[in-house]
């Protein structure tokens, strides 16, 4: 859904902009709190909470004490509301419920602009629903023209929850490295990591590699991939180790997050240093950093690849799991694209049938009017030999008796084939026969038929 428009998460911390749950409750506190509007859990005393980090409101004391007044600001702004009111979590359950009432597909109706912008918030939202089945989640799609209003929705894995995330080991020592990561250490041109930390982006490596031949992936090192080119690895052949996977090729590459003020290098200085390449080939010097970074790419990954970098919380030892579980999620990915293909070729298929029955039906009528066409040519064309047949047999009184006979004997014969061919002295001739059609015969009925 990126690229219509400002996400929600940016909207809602705009004080002017609020969902409709945050407006009802508002005017709920505008008008003094009354008994008897919200009697299912705490909900509102949330959402309340939520107006008054934004001034709009005014939240004090808790259980029977608790109250809310409306501030100066709350009253500006039901007196003045913005007409683009977001869409609160009701809206999302209700789009929800009817999708999944019809089956899991909805058509519907959205135009460019602040419609279309809504209902893409609509379907955000939808992501924290209740109401959303697990390893679900709502996509829009258009139909027809581009610009046009129609759109579908539809309820289609979320790969992200179909997935588990299982923990790996990353040794504290390695005995006897992979020898994917043995290449890594020695090609010290393109570590893109500093010594100070080239063992534990090493043991790093090797957990994957571990892990990787412990769900019965290979493991190749750069050189082992590029002699595997056959294989569709969709982009160019690089990283520090390669996982070869049933639905493609991935590279695993570790590197070393860069600081800031690295002084400029000039050209010359760059070419007589001899240092490693990757750092020789920067236009700054490289300032470490220690913080390490896992890049994951390959056939179903980003554009620039999948990225797991060391943070505050977690480090890319404690993210191994969602590499394995990204891993995971694009072998679901796979499975999805191939069932889908195999729906559109099957129904290619069901479209071919039918549009060579369809050849079928037309070929044969085409026959029979053919044919019905000739039975009228040939009967009218024994009408005129007949006659012809009976002036040739006054005129043969012209001829001599021997003669005569002779004429008389070629005509008679030629009357019998006059009668044979004339369908309506030869009933049988009437009925057609028709061979089966072949692809030549149907190619008229198909010849715009893509499919």
């Amino acid at each position: 859904m990126q690229g219509y428009g400002p996400s929600v998460a940016a909207m809602v911390r705009s004080p002017e902009q609020l969902n409709q749950s945050q407006v009802d409750v508002l005017k709920w506190v505008a008008d003094g709190c009354p008994d008897g509007v919200y009697t299912d859990g705490w909900q509102h005393r949330i959402v309340a909470r939520a107006l008054h980090n934004r001034g709009l409101v005014s939240v004090a004391g808790k259980g029977a004490s608790w109250r809310a007044t409306l501030t100066k600001a709350g009253r500006v702004w039901l007196d003045a509301p913005p007409t683009d009111i977001l869409p609160g979590a009701a809206e999302a359950d209700r789009l929800l419920e009817q999708v999944i009432e019809a089956g899991g597909e909805l058509k519907v109706s959205a135009a460019q602009g602040p419609e279309l912008r809504r209902l893409l918030q609509v379907i955000r939202m939808s992501l924290h629903s209740t109401k959303r089945p697990n390893g679900k989640m709502l996509e829009i799609r258009s139909v027809g023209y581009r610009y046009g209003p129609e759109r579908t929705l539809e309820l289609v894995d979320n790969l992200d929850e179909l997935v588990e995330v299982r923990p790996v080991r990353v040794p504290e020592r390695v005995a006897k490295y992979h020898p994917a990561v043995k290449h890594f250490l020695e090609i010290r041109d393109w570590q893109y990591v500093t010594k100070e930390h080239l063992s534990r982006a090493a043991r790093i490596l090797q957990a994957v590699a571990d892990e990787a031949e412990r769900r019965s992936f290979q493991v190749l090192e750069t050189s082992e991939a590029k002699a595997n080119q056959d294989r569709p690895t969709y982009k160019p052949v690089q990283g520090h180790i390669w996982i070869v996977t049933d639905h493609g090729d991935y590279s695993v590459t570790m590197k070393e997050i860069a600081g800031s003020g690295g002084r400029s290098i000039d050209y010359q200085e760059r070419y007589r240093s001899k240092g490693p390449t990757w750092q020789t080939r920067r236009s700054t010097e490289f300032v470490s950093t220690g913080r390490l970074e896992l890049v994951l790419d390959g056939r179903f990954a980003p554009y620039s690849g999948q990225h797991f970098r060391d943070a505050k919380t977690k480090t890319v030892e404690g993210r191994l799991p969602e590499v394995f579980a990204a891993l995971d999620k694009y072998q679901l990915e796979s499975d999805r694209r191939e069932e889908a293909q195999r729906r559109a070729e099957a129904e290619r298929q069901r479209a071919r049938d039918e549009a060579t029955a369809r050849a079928k039906v037309e070929y044969v009528r085409k026959a029979k009017w053919d044919h019905f066409n000739a039975l009228v040519k040939s009967q009218a064309m024994a009408t005129r030999q007949r006659r012809f047949l009976d002036a040739a047999v006054e005129t043969t009184a012209k001829l001599s008796e021997d003669e005569r006979d002779a004429a008389l004997r070629y005509l008679d014969e030629m009357r019998h084939r006059v009668d044979e061919a004339d369908p309506l002295q030869n009933p049988r001739l009437i009925v057609p026969s028709i061979d089966e059609p072949t692809a030549e015969h149907l190619a008229p009925w198909l010849k715009w038929n893509r499919l």
